[in-house]
């Protein structure tokens, strides 16, 4: 995307960098409003911000990478599993993610608690909760 594209209006994802001592470098990424541009900055607001107290920073057309919000369905489902669907669960458990890949076999839905799922992994049968599958076939 050419830098010199951005306008007032565009949604982009800014990107920034932290820098560890030993050398290691991790990848930061914002959600940002274009309110002004300048010959190679921009003023943008993070849009991630609580209500009513939106930042405003200055911030390279270099870090910007421009988000096409047009092709989006804001009003898209999650595909919902059936039964016999290969599915795939990840949950976070204790700050690890723990991943389950398997055909749906049954559905579980108890009046009070949460829809779930039994999937068969090979020969065994893993239960997780419906909300945390997508369909993969």
């Amino acid at each position: 995307m050419e830098s010199d594209s951005l306008k007032e209006g565009d949604l982009v994802v800014v990107v920034g960098s932290t820098r560890k001592r030993k050398g290691n470098v991790e990848i930061n990424h914002m959600i940002a409003r274009i309110i002004a541009v300048g010959k190679e900055d921009v003023f943008a607001m993070d849009t991630e911000s609580s209500y009513k107290s939106y930042r405003t920073f200055s911030v390279p057309k270099s870090r910007c990478i421009l988000v096409d919000d047009s092709v989006i369905d804001p009003l898209g489902d999650i595909l919902s599993p059936r039964l016999g669907n290969l599915v795939m669960s990840i949950i976070d458990k204790f700050g690890k993610q723990e991943k389950k890949i398997g055909v749906l076999t049954e559905i579980v839905d108890v009046p009070g608690r949460c829809k779930m799922g039994k999937i068969l992994q090979g020969e065994t049968v893993e239960s997780a909760s419906l909300d945390s599958m997508i369909v993969l076939e």
